[in-house]
């Protein structure tokens, strides 16, 4: 089988700093599936859970528990340094 003749096309394409506003935006709005936000951002939904899991930093609560919350700046830096 010939892969030039699929007519599924694949293209890579990197996440900009505004679709990691719409992500911290729509976590922070509750919702939490990536199938869901991947729709909403135009991408795949493994992409978003990568981006979500690089993107993430523990902090603690006011019961000093660990919590992970996704910031779009902190995302877009490490992004920025994996370059």
């Amino acid at each position: 089988m010939n892969n030039s003749n699929s007519s599924i096309s694949r293209h890579y394409h990197q996440l900009n700093s505004e679709q990691r506003g719409q992500i911290q935006a729509l976590l922070d709005s509750g919702i939490t599936s990536c199938s869901a936000i991947a729709r909403e951002v135009g991408c795949h939904k493994s992409t978003i859970s990568r981006e979500i899991r690089r993107g993430s930093v523990r902090q603690r609560d006011h019961n000093y528990l660990l919590y992970g919350h996704y910031y779009a700046d902190t995302a877009q830096i490490y992004h920025d340094k994996r370059r």
